[in-house]
């Protein structure tokens, strides 16, 4: 009978903090199973589609695409983390105290669920990844820290998840009961995500808030796997463009247009060189270069005509008028003598002249023969170093029209300007507007943070792990003291 008491005893003793870690990881799988816990995994499948939908044409993309993916995937890693573990304490409290009681050791519970959850974790984070390059969200091949961007992207992921998980378990560890943790966890959420620093802007007393945030690090991390600042901006772009159609403008008096020449804006561009002075040797290789694409010297400056064509210009046009008039031998002919137009009018009728008429004079000449007949290629290179023209400046342009009298004059005259946006783009260019808009912005926009660098990346995973390992020993800390609950 003692025997058996004595086997009894040893039955119910509580083994050490290894064997305690198997024993509670073991129930863990059990409540996977018996209490439904797998149902976040479907449910982590069915938000990363939603998510992929949103951004798949946006990620990795542009600037702006990059930052809202990098908030959107941070989103649904803290979402799926705090899922997991929100009620993992709370719906077994009382069964904690008593086996506490008992004899469990609380850091092999927490060790315990930490495994657990850091498989389930992982389970989640392979099938948001899956699911993300099943829908097409463009994500490179080649990686930054491991040989696959994938895994990169797949590592932030798991860390995020892993720290919103052990968030939540801090919670769950310190609600008393499911109800009080899942109203607590949409505040914790809202605040995540308030305080991340992505997407919404922060006035600046709370800037520093975003440095105790999960959500922030993981953000950073995502942006700069991204390589967020070397995308374009375009959503600067995509607006203006959006409003070619869009007429601006409207009347305008010269006075007006001549005060806002004395504007302070205008006035730092006083010194800017609108014209330079070229010397003859630069405009003569400015015209050899434009002759391979405008082929001036193959310009044809004279070429032949026809007799009927000469005689029809001194028939007609009216500045050959006192010619027509002219009277040929006039002391010998007196009044009967010819007119040179009567002349020509008869040559004209006559049929018999009309192969003369239509035989060809002249012949064709170049703007090069031209050149060449005046040697100016040797008179340039005697002259290569004469200025061709003063420099002229922004200020010089504006105290000219503040000055003209004749300008001045007229300072009530009105003018009606009209037009539409995509006529002001087209002056410039689509392109080059395009480009300049897109480049200018992309540079107000970047960012230290987010500077794809291996030691930026690490260090905001490392951010992440001290969220993990905080979290974790403040749950172990909030059940050492369970006795003191006296419910």
């Amino acid at each position: 009978m003692a025997e058996k008491k004595e086997i009894k005893a040893r039955r119910i003793h509580h083994t050490g903090r290894g064997s305690q870690v198997m024993i509670y990881l073991g129930k863990q799988l059990r409540f996977f199973i018996n209490e439904n816990d797998w149902k976040v995994l479907p449910m982590a499948a069915i938000i990363a589609g939603l998510v992929s939908m949103v951004i798949r044409k946006r990620f990795f993309v542009n600037m702006e695409g990059s930052l809202i993916g990098a908030f959107a995937l941070t989103c649904v890693a803290i979402w799926n983390g705090c899922f997991n573990s929100i009620q993992a304490v709370c719906r077994e409290r009382a069964i904690i105290k008593r086996e506490h009681r008992s004899g469990m050791h609380i850091s092999a519970y927490i060790a315990a669920h930490m495994i657990y959850q850091l498989l389930l974790c992982t389970a989640q984070t392979g099938l948001t990844m899956f699911v993300i390059r099943q829908l097409g969200v463009p994500i490179p091949k080649e990686g930054f820290i491991t040989p696959w961007m994938l895994a990169d992207i797949g590592i932030t992921m798991l860390l995020i998840t892993y720290a919103a998980d052990m968030m939540s378990l801090f919670l769950s560890s310190i609600s008393r009961t499911t109800t009080g943790a899942m109203t607590l966890m949409p505040f914790v959420l809202i605040f995540q995500l308030i305080f991340s620093g992505g997407i919404i802007p922060l006035p600046a007393w709370s800037q520093p808030i975003s440095n105790y945030t999960i959500s922030s690090y993981g953000i950073r991390a995502l942006a700069s796997q991204s390589d967020y600042n070397n995308k374009p901006m375009t959503a600067v772009w995509n607006t203006l463009s959006g409003m070619k159609g869009t007429e601006v403008g409207g009347s305008v008096s010269l006075g007006q247009i001549l005060d806002a020449l004395d504007t302070p804006g205008l006035e730092k561009y006083r010194d800017t060189e609108v014209l330079k002075a070229y010397t003859v040797g630069e405009v003569s290789e400015i015209l050899n270069s434009a002759d391979g694409v405008l082929h001036l010297r193959e310009k044809e400056v004279l070429h032949p005509i026809r007799l009927r064509e000469a005689v029809d210009v001194l028939l007609h046009d009216d500045s050959m008028q006192e010619i027509r008039e002219t009277r040929l031998l006039p002391r010998l002919l007196g009044d009967s003598a010819p007119s040179v137009g009567s002349l020509l009018t008869a040559l004209a009728e006559d049929e018999g002249m009309s192969k003369i008429l239509d035989a060809e004079i002249g012949r064709t000449i170049t703007v090069g023969q031209v050149l060449d007949a005046l040697h100016t290629e040797d008179i340039a290179k005697e002259v290569a170093d004469v200025q061709v023209n003063p420099s002229v400046t922004f200020g010089m342009i504006i105290d000219f029209l503040k000055n003209n009298e004749a300008l001045q004059h007229y300072r009530d005259r009105t003018l009606s300007v009209k037009t539409t946006v995509g006529d002001l783009i087209d002056i410039f260019g689509e392109q080059n507007v395009k480009e300049f808009i897109e480049t200018r912005t992309a540079q107000a926009a970047h960012k230290d943070i987010y500077e794809m660098t291996t030691d930026n990346i690490v260090e905001n995973w490392l951010m992440i792990g001290v969220f993990i390992l905080v979290f974790a020993l403040l749950a172990t800390i909030a059940l050492e003291l369970i006795d003191k609950d006296k419910r």
